[in-house]
């Protein structure tokens, strides 16, 4: 039996809805952007993300949708978003592997694990920056440090970690010192899925 394609996994209409006068997201927004993944998955030519038109798999992340009554439940929308980031990640890695090689993969894949590396190797509590003021609130520090160390465990080899358990990560708020800048964080745990997707 052939594989179903990577775009037919990027449903649109069967996304379930909030109960009318619920809010989720907006559906129109939801559509064209998942239609605009859909596009460049099935885009015969460049590597996926060349062109104002396609998407790369980075930028799943980033979107944003206003709120909307009778929108899209957001919970599903998310599980059809992460597997557009799968679906984009896998055809990157294949367009590279074809076009420029394994060798400027492995490149890619090197360059992100020592930028992971870098933050992972630090002292616990000194890996990301805290709020600029004394009483400022984040990220508890305790719990995003225990995290970077599995991600750490990951990269030896010595321990699982799907992409999923990033993507859901959920930390306690905490003060000064016992915090993490949330901005910061967030973006490393992006390159770190980044690198998860890649390292499959």
């Amino acid at each position: 039996m052939p594989a179903e394609p990577a775009a037919a996994r990027i449903p649109a209409s069967r996304i379930p809805r909030c109960a009318e006068g619920a809010w989720g997201y907006d559906v129109a927004e939801v559509d064209a952007f998942l239609a605009r993944v859909r596009e460049t998955l099935e885009a015969p030519g460049p590597a996926p993300g060349e062109g104002c038109a396609f998407l790369l798999s980075t930028q799943v992340r980033a979107a944003v949708f206003s709120g909307a009554r009778g929108g899209y439940r957001p919970e599903a929308v998310d599980e059809v978003l992460d597997a557009a980031e799968d679906a984009l990640a896998a055809a990157e890695r294949e367009q590279v592997l074809r076009l420029r090689g394994p060798e400027v993969w492995q490149q890619h894949v090197d360059a992100l694990t020592g930028l992971l590396r870098g933050r992972i190797e630090r002292p616990r509590t000194q890996r990301f920056r805290h709020p600029g003021r004394s009483r400022g609130q984040g990220y508890s520090a305790a719990h995003v440090d225990v995290l970077c160390e599995r991600l750490g465990a990951r990269l030896t080899d010595s321990a699982p970690l799907d992409p999923a358990e990033l993507r859901g990560a959920v930390f306690p708020l905490a003060h000064g010192e016992r915090s993490y800048e949330e901005q910061q964080v967030d973006a490393f745990l992006d390159r770190a899925v980044q690198l998860l997707l890649a390292l499959r």
